[in-house]
């Protein structure tokens, strides 16, 4: 009786001493393997990597330039066309010359039209360049050569109130035109006196002159009258 016990008791004991053992084992093995694993990685780690540096391809061209638009050429115009004239030499030589014309004889009549019988031949119609012009055709500046205008009739220059209140005196020169008529217009003041420049300017024009002459001719003129104005006594 006591033999059963004792080998049921003994029999779980062996058991559990052999797969104590057996797991040692086994984790033995397993803690190897991880520590050899462990290994190896920390060495690939460790080893260099070796990178290549491949250059990148070249950039590709640029597109060709658009072709320029070609503007069409004007097309030339009837009025443009120039046309060449050929020159022609003569075939023939003639054996005779020509027959010379005849000088003009500068004693004939004749000549232009509008011309008057015996003017110079190569003359101008009206006159002659170069030549005397009527001098009662132009208004002139009257200078030593011509004689004076000549008083006919007319007003004397009366004197303003204002002038006289002022007592004003003096000299006027005044420019007019004297026409071969001794009309005088366009009376202008050159020298002025105070309040009298109308006065003397409206008696000049009313006045009649006998007109300026040049050779014995009345010739028109620009004239300067000298004015003298003095207060009544």
């Amino acid at each position: 009786m006591f033999d059963s016990v004792l080998r049921k008791e003994t029999l779980p004991r062996r058991r559990f001493g052999a797969g104590t053992f057996l797991g040692v084992v086994v984790y033995a093995g397993v803690a190897a393997f991880a520590f050899w694993a462990q290994a190896n990685v920390k060495d690939r780690d460790k080893q260099d990597v070796a990178v290549t540096f491949v250059k990148p391809p070249p950039p590709p061209p640029p597109p060709p330039p658009a072709p320029s638009a070609v503007r069409p050429k004007p097309k030339a115009t009837s009025q443009a066309t120039v046309l060449s004239q050929a020159i022609v030499a003569p075939t023939q030589i003639p054996d005779e010359k020509p027959p010379e014309s005849e000088p003009v004889d500068a004693g004939k009549t004749g000549g232009v039209e509008g011309g008057i019988e015996g003017g110079e031949v190569g003359g101008v119609p009206g006159g002659i360049v170069g030549g005397v012009v009527d001098a009662t055709d132009v208004r002139m500046e009257f200078d030593e050569r011509m004689t004076p205008p000549e008083k006919l009739g007319g007003p004397d220059p009366q004197y303003t109130d204002k002038a006289l209140e002022r007592e004003v005196q003096g000299t006027m020169v005044v420019r007019c035109v004297v026409t071969t008529e001794g009309k005088v217009f366009g009376c202008r003041v050159l020298k002025s006196l105070p309040f009298m420049d109308r006065a003397v300017i409206d008696a000049l024009e009313k006045r009649r002159y006998k007109a300026a002459t040049l050779g014995g001719r009345p010739v028109e003129v620009n004239y300067n009258f000298k004015i003298t104005l003095r207060l009544p006594d």
